[in-house]
């Protein structure tokens, strides 16, 4: 039995120095996962189905041959003696003795417990040499008694009758102090400014009529109406002179079509309408002529006259010389022509 524990003792060794860490990471792929639930009430209403449907008149009728007939009681009775009896005559002086050879022992308790215990023991020793008749008996004090169930209500009850009596006029009363304050703007305003600031002590005896005047030059000069009359003719004869053989057929696609006026009404309609049936019976003959009386009445010829000379001459008199140059930038730039050639080509 010791030389067959020995193969299972190396084995333990070497699942203690096994080395997890050289494992490789396997993703388990379900060739055949079970079907859900779902997918099996399904098939069970299509086997229904097809069994309702099913003709039982197209069967034909087959005899049925028994090759393996089951015995009947009276056999059975029968092997059943005479089985006893074979066993009764059966001469055990003819058996040969075999010593049964356990391959795969299972571990004793002795076995599983030197595999438990640690590589290194501690020294036990003086442990087993120890006289337990020199102890000395002690009894168990319990200094921290739990209170029952009668206490705990007493207590509670005591705890609400000091807080009902308790004297409020006893209390002081006492100031927060709010150690860590938020800061005011000015302090923000204070910590922002850099700990070197520059010398402006220049700036404030500078001797302002030292400058010379410059006359500003406008570079971005608006077009006259000459020249934008003569642009004008320019662009129309380049469209006149535009080749439109050259132009592809293009389908246009709306993605996002506009909704029509049948649309908008339904989609503005309430989803509980209000019952309108009185609507078609109103006698309108009970209604009285009122004239309607234009609080927002329209600017005559005249007076549109009057506001476009006026607002001409302001217009006129305007000072350019108070406008800021500023450049615009254009983030949705139109697309070039030869952008859109290569858009409809690869179209």
């Amino acid at each position: 039995m010791m030389a067959d524990t020995k193969p299972d003792a190396a084995a333990v060794e070497e699942v203690k120095s096994f080395d997890s860490s050289k494992l490789k990471h396997v993703e388990t792929q379900e060739k055949n996962p079970l079907p859900t639930a779902d997918t099996i009430k399904q098939e069970m209403l299509d086997s229904r189905a097809e069994v309702k449907v099913f003709d039982q008149h197209s069967l034909k009728h087959v005899e049925t041959d028994v090759k393996n007939p089951l015995p009947t009681a009276q056999v059975i009775k029968e092997e059943a003696t005479e089985s006893r009896a074979e066993v009764k005559t059966f001469d055990k002086s003819t058996l040969k003795h075999v010593e049964t050879e356990e391959k795969n022992p299972l571990p004793t308790p002795q076995n599983l417990r030197a595999e438990m215990m640690p590589d290194d023991k501690p020294d036990r020793s003086e442990v087993t040499k120890f006289d337990t008749s020199k102890l000395k008996h002690v009894e168990t004090t319990e200094k921290n008694v739990l209170p029952t169930k009668d206490v705990i209500k007493e207590e509670a009850t005591e705890s609400r009758a000091e807080v009902k009596s308790f004297d409020k006029t006893k209390l002081k009363h006492v100031e927060t102090e709010e150690k860590n304050p938020l800061p005011t703007p000015q302090t923000l305003k204070e910590e922002m400014r850099p700990e070197t600031l520059p010398d402006v002590s220049e700036v404030a005896s500078f001797d302002s009529s030292k400058l010379k005047h410059v006359e500003t030059q406008e570079k971005n000069v608006l077009p006259s109406k000459d020249v934008i009359k003569e642009e004008s003719i320019e662009s129309r004869a380049e469209v006149k002179s535009f080749d439109h053989s050259k132009l592809k057929h293009v389908e246009t696609e709306e993605k996002n079509p506009l909704p029509t006026p049948q649309d908008l009404r339904a989609e503005l309609q309430p989803d509980d309408k209000p019952d309108i049936s009185e609507v078609a019976k109103f006698d309108q003959t009970k209604l009285k002529h009122v004239d309607t009386q234009e609080k927002n009445v329209l600017p005559t010829k005249e007076v549109i006259k009057e506001e476009i000379a006026d607002s001409r001459a302001e217009v006129k008199s305007f000072d350019h010389s108070k406008l800021k140059h500023v450049t615009t930038e254009e983030k949705n730039p139109l697309p070039t022509a030869e952008t859109i050639k290569q858009e409809i080509e690869s179209k």
